[in-house]
Formats: structure tokens, sequence, C-alpha cells
């Protein structure tokens, strides 16, 4: 996002000082939750080696991907307000209860849902990554 790119800038932020900024810095820059998201996420690339790795799976979702999965799991207002704020698969996976507030989920209950419902498809995200990894290493020639 070219605002938040400005903001760096103004701050004198570089690529190695990208390389060590966390979520707390970028927010007393400024920049909004959508973007810290985003400038985290390519900072960690960053630190572990893999910007030139595509993006995996959810990591690679359009807003449009995020707001029909927030649909089709039964919240389907809370992913129109996702899709308004800008939430790609980059923010999506980063997600925290307390990010829900901020992106302007008022309701407590409702937040301890949908986060429930997003962190039941981290977990099984998770395992259907590991699973993935012990098949390919059991049928890997020896």
């Amino acid at each position: 996002p070219t605002e938040e790119v400005e903001k760096l800038k103004v701050n004198a932020i570089d690529g190695e000082a990208l390389k060590i900024l966390e979520e707390n810095d970028l927010e007393g820059f400024g920049i909004g939750l959508v973007g810290r998201k985003k400038i985290t996420f390519v900072s960690e690339r960053r630190r572990e080696g893999k910007m030139n790795v595509p993006l995996d799976g959810v990591e690679g979702w359009s807003v449009d991907e995020v707001e029909k999965w927030m649909d089709e799991n039964g919240m389907g207002e809370e992913g129109k307000m996702m899709k308004r704020e800008g939430v790609d698969g980059i923010v999506f996976v980063q997600l925290q209860a307390k990010d829900l507030s901020e992106l302007g989920m008022k309701d407590f209950r409702r937040r301890r849902e949908v986060m429930g419902k997003i962190d039941e498809w981290r977990n099984q995200f998770k395992k259907n990554k590991e699973e993935e990894k012990t098949s390919k290493s059991e049928t890997a020639p020896r």
C-alpha cells in the first residue's frame, strides 16, 4: 500500500530496518492494522530469506476469497467488513482477537465466535500440512 510505504520513507525505514521491525513499531508510525500485518509479513519473509518463495495457499487469497470463506462459514457480515478493510490472505492468516475489534467488530461474543472459527480453520490447516509432509516423506524414494 502506497500510504504505508510513504510512512516508512518518512521514518527512514529501509530494507535492513524492515527486517527487524515488529507490528508494535509500525503502530507507532501511524500505520493501520492491515498495513501493519502486511509489512510484518514481508519483514518475516525477509528475515527467513523467503522473499522469492511463492505464497502458499491461504496467504495468496484475495480479499474476495477471504470474504467468500467467511460467508461460507456463517460469517457473511464479518466477511463484508474484512473486504471493506482490505483483509486479504496475508492479513487473514495473522488475525488475532484484538485485531477484530480494531477492524470494527465491537461485539465481544461475536469476536470470540469468529476467532473460534478462524482458529478451528488454522488447526485443520496445520493438521493437513503435517499429514501432507508425512505422506510425502513416506512415499519418497530411499
